[in-house]
This record gives structure tokens, C-alpha cells and sequence, in this order.
């Protein structure tokens, strides 16, 4: 079973880190093959309360995520902030 977020076995989680709300979630809620419109919903509802959601975002983009929900984003979503983000540095080199 694919998890999203996990602690090495028997070590406690620090009490003074912020803890992802999508710790304990069910994975198939993020990373079904394709997800629904309801997952899809359900998915960026706990990433809107998540703590380490920009971070989470900045990870997913940094490594090419291309699939599943990431820093309440769709890859969809990631794909087309990539591609805004491109023209944006090629509009200013300019």
C-alpha cells in the first residue's frame, strides 16, 4: 500500500513540526488512476487545511509529480501553472 506521508517505524512523530493533514489519509484519495470529480474535491479539501500545503506544492513541482493531487493541485493544475510560469521567465527575458 502506498502511503503519502509517513514516520520511520517506532519513531514518534515531533510534537514541534507541523504534521500534513494527509498523514493517515487513505492514498487512493490522491492517487486513484483516475480520479473523480467528488475525489477530486474530497482530495483539495484536506490539502486547504493542510499546514504544509505551499511546501507540499514547491516539492511536487520541483520533482515532476504527474500524477495525483499535490499541494491542492491536480495535475492538470500543476501542469498549466508550470507552463504559465515558463512563459512568464521567457516574457521577462525578454
Amino acid at each position: 500500500m502506498r502511503t503519502i506521508v509517513g514516520t520511520p517505524s517506532g519513531t514518534p512523530a515531533a510534537t514541534s513540526k507541523p504534521r500534513p493533514s494527509c498523514a493517515g489519509a487513505d492514498p487512493e484519495l490522491f492517487f486513484a488512476h483516475a480520479l473523480s470529480t467528488l475525489q477530486i474535491e474530497r482530495a483539495k479539501a484536506i490539502c486547504a487545511t493542510c499546514p504544509l500545503m505551499a511546501s507540499c506544492l514547491d516539492g511536487a513541482l520541483e520533482r515532476g509529480e504527474e500524477y495525483g493531487v499535490w499541494g491542492g493541485l491536480t495535475e492538470d493544475e500543476r501542469s498549466s501553472l508550470k507552463r504559465r510560469a515558463a512563459r512568464g521567465h521567457i516574457a521577462s527575458a525578454a
